[in-house]
């Protein structure tokens, strides 16, 4: 009995020890994540509205339940993350509704005026009756337009068409271009008077 006893009193320090090594080390870690700009947000926010307005004229309004912004870094450039995702909502001169964009996350990158977005991407034009649905999906604020590299399903009153290598498009939707394209639609036929 007084060996095992013996025993166990020279090895609990060490085991203890070993603990606190550990324990420290895993503590060091995460101080240094909270120490490093990259990984930390200067902002945080929830049921976030932004309105993005050009001339007097609101254009787009942002809606997300979660915002965080990341100051300038080493590594990194200058960002707003939406891990929750957004809707985006396009209006006319007007004031009109014309197009909508939701996504299950998003990124905009402050310096490029960039947003990315992804997870269940959808565009809809309400005005031509036009549905997008794409996994990534890229809007140019600058240049007012959006793009995708991967494949996308667009959805109109006459048919359904897949661009196998994405699409380019104004930022309202109203009129783009697949690349690789391939899909069914409805003609109708013209008919001409012969006499």
């Amino acid at each position: 009995m007084k060996l095992s006893i013996r025993t166990a009193l020279k090895v609990f320090p060490l085991i203890m020890g070993i603990t606190l090594v550990f324990s420290c080390r895993n503590d060091i870690e995460k101080i240094g994540k909270f120490n490093n700009p990259d990984t930390m947000p200067t902002a945080h926010a929830s049921q976030v509205e932004i309105i993005v307005s050009d001339s007097f004229f609101v254009r787009v309004k942002i809606v997300a339940p979660e915002l965080k912004e990341f100051p300038t870094a080493d590594s990194l450039e200058p960002k707003t993350e939406f891990p929750q995702g957004l809707v985006a909502t396009f209006f006319d001169k007007s004031m009109q509704v014309e197009s909508t964009l939701v996504a299950g996350y998003a990124i905009y990158h402050t310096k490029r005026q960039l947003f990315e977005a992804s997870k269940n991407v959808v565009i809809k034009n309400l005005t031509q009756d036009q549905e997008l649905h794409t996994d990534m999906l890229w809007w140019d604020e600058k240049d007012s337009k959006i793009w995708s590299d991967q494949p996308v399903t667009i959805i109109t009153a006459t048919g359904t068409t897949y661009g196998d290598s994405g699409f380019e498009a104004d930022q309202n939707f109203t009129s783009y271009n697949i690349l690789k394209s391939h899909g069914q639609m409805k003609v109708k036929d013209k008919i001409t008077d012969t006499k």
